[in-house]
């Protein structure tokens, strides 16, 4: 990283600032990423690194602020506010909206005060919030620093499947009918499945429907770093009055609340003004309101009072889907069969899919090549997760007995009726495609049946998938949670007759 702009006499800082970043992610990604970085500025708790492109900066912005800030405060021992930008441009370099920052990194306790985030330009106001409470309070009231939402995170850029369709479907609703259709909205689900992508949706919708009312959207890391300050400035009523005064307020991440009892005792009294004014509230998680740990009983009251709706790992074809629309996004070329290749191999939530896209792209722009399949396995080679690894009968026999509500004891017995034989024969049908286990092996499993018992099960199964789309996308499902992947030369169906929920 070559070094310029108007900071001097840091070179040593700024040595330890890359040596602090290359220890926290692999070699591959800091070269990748960080090799075409520069300095611009760092002084007076300001760091701006310079990028060579916008497609660089908005991947900065997206997946590397918390790791820069963090390195950067690690290394000056003190809060350090980062800003990327486009070498040689300034702010002036078409800036994209900046994503609201991550709490999913892991905590360390006590909050951290966070520093003022940076300053976005926008039309000089009579009302000026306060230059001596620098916080990152986003609101889109007068006095409030602009609004900082993703352009790109909107509903019609979301993709829709099953795993996430009720979801979509209650966000929305929310959107267009603030304080009545779902209040609260609570979204939860493990990491990078799309919960931010909504509440930045949310927010644009509202927005455009209600021009004149006032968002809030933050993190709860933010919610209670901002309470933390008021406390310290014995000024909490200046921070009730901010957050108690918006028609919609959206929290990202509110499992941070864990063991912070003084912040869930104002949220409480928060969350009920708003509530009682029919103002609406949205909500992430990556827990349900009932499992994230120390948090108070009437919180998890609360939390119940509208919707709690969960996203789950987007099936098979949702995945190609997302991939397909991030290409398009990204303005690259990406032929099918990568696109099924990076959707069968990267399962676990959608920002491994774009990390997976963005490589790809990124070594075939070191070659100077096309993108093809041959290609992408080389640029993913490292990353690959291996198809099908682990998938046993019982955890084949748990999922299906969980989605039809029996008993495995009911499926080993002697019992034929149409509600124990069509779970026991889809039991079989995955056992056999998708594990190394012979038919007499899955007879064993189920009590002594013969492997011609076996054989008929997965054959009528077979029959099934071929004429029936209902059955065959809830195997599919299946397969895709279990870390399979059914083709059509495992089931007899062409890929012309395949099923597509779409």
């Amino acid at each position: 990283m070559a070094e310029h702009g108007n900071y001097s006499g840091g070179e040593g800082r700024f040595e330890r600032l890359l040596l602090e970043v290359k220890g926290r992610i692999n070699k591959r990604q800091y070269d990748t990423w960080f090799g075409r970085a520069t300095l611009e500025q760092w002084d007076e708790g300001q760091l701006v690194l310079g990028l060579p492109n916008r497609f660089y900066q908005e991947w900065f912005q997206s997946k590397f602020t918390e790791l820069v800030r963090e390195s950067a405060q690690t290394v000056a021992a003190a809060p350090v506010h980062v800003r990327f930008e486009i070498a040689g441009l300034g702010d002036a370099g078409s800036p994209p909206p900046a994503p609201q920052a991550s709490a999913e990194l892991p905590s360390t306790g006590a909050p951290a005060v966070e520093p003022q985030p940076a300053p976005s330009p926008a039309p000089a106001s009579p009302r000026q919030a306060d230059p001596a409470y620098p916080a990152p309070f986003q609101g889109s009231g007068e006095s409030d620093l602009p609004l900082r939402l993703n352009e790109l995170y909107s509903f019609d850029n979301y993709i829709i499947g099953p795993a996430n369709s009720v979801a979509h479907a209650s966000a929305r609703a929310v959107g267009q009918n603030p304080g009545r259709a779902y209040n609260p909205l609570f979204i939860h689900g493990s990491v990078g499945l799309g919960k931010t992508h909504l509440l930045h949706a949310v927010c644009h919708e509202f927005m455009t429907r209600f021009p004149g009312d006032r968002v809030c959207f933050l993190s709860c890391e933010e919610f209670t770093n901002e309470f933390v300050r008021s406390l310290q400035r014995n000024d909490v009523d200046s921070f009730r009055a901010r957050f108690r005064n918006v028609h919609l307020l959206v929290i990202d991440d509110i499992h941070f609340l864990k063991g912070k009892e003084r912040t869930q005792e104002e949220f409480f009294h928060t969350f009920n003004q708003l509530y009682q004014s029919n103002r609406q509230i949205v909500l992430s998680s990556d827990a349900a309101p009932n499992e994230i740990p120390t948090l108070e009983d009437r919180l998890v009251s609360r939390f119940g009072w509208g919707l709690v709706t969960q996203l789950e790992q987007p099936e098979m074809e949702t995945r190609m889907a997302i991939v397909r629309r991030k290409a398009e996004l990204m303005h690259i070329d990406v032929p099918n069969d990568v696109v099924e290749f990076i959707a069968t191999h990267f399962r676990n939530n959608i920002r491994e899919l774009e990390g997976a896209l963005l490589s790809t792209r990124a070594y075939a722009d070191v070659l100077g090549e096309p993108i093809t399949l041959r290609l992408a396995r080389a640029a993913l080679k490292q990353s690959l997760q291996p198809v099908g690894i682990g998938i046993t009968i019982d955890k084949i026999s748990q999922l299906v007995c969980e989605r039809f509500q029996v008993k495995i004891a009911d499926l080993r017995s002697k019992r034929r009726g149409r509600s124990i034989s069509t779970p026991r024969q889809m039991i079989m049908f995955l056992a056999r495609k998708l594990t190394s286990l012979s038919l007499d092996e899955i007879g064993d499993y189920f009590g002594g049946r013969d492997h011609s018992t076996v054989l008929y099960g997965v054959r009528k199964v077979e029959e099934r998938y071929r004429t029936d789309p209902t059955l065959a996308a809830t195997l599919e499902r299946m397969a895709d949670r279990l870390g399979g992947r059914l083709t059509p030369e495992d089931t007899g169906r062409t890929p012309q007759n395949s099923y597509n929920p779409k």
